[in-house]
């Protein structure tokens, strides 16, 4: 009875480890300098767009130090992915430089202060 019991318990934590290191196989964190945002709507700006992107897990942007951390399945996005999408918003990301397009459609609250 003892073995079983032993072999049981040996089962279950072999499964959970499986299973939380297929978690970290699916899943990469990356930090973005979102260094054009300039307020809480460029904050919002930058959550919904990639959010949109399937793929994306989970999505945070600090106005302070103007950094998006996106937690993404790397099997469906890559950095460029969402250095592009945030680009497609009228942001830079990291070195990708913002669409001029979509910077123009932004609120003057998100424009940088010397094209308000």
């Amino acid at each position: 009875m003892q073995k079983i019991i032993v072999l049981i318990f040996a089962l279950g934590v072999a499964l959970f480890g499986c299973q939380k290191s297929e978690q970290a196989a699916t899943a990469s964190q990356v930090d973005i300098k979102v260094a054009t945002i300039q307020c809480e709507s460029c904050v919002n700006n930058v959550k919904v767009a990639l959010q949109e992107l399937e793929g994306v897990k989970t999505a945070a942007v600090d106005l302070k130090t103007k950094v998006a951390q996106v937690s993404f399945d790397p099997a469906s996005l890559t950095l460029a992915d969402l250095e592009n999408a945030i680009a497609k918003a009228g942001y830079d990301a990291n070195d990708t430089k913002r669409d001029s397009l979509a910077y123009e459609d932004l609120d003057a609250c998100c424009k940088l202060p010397e094209d308000r």
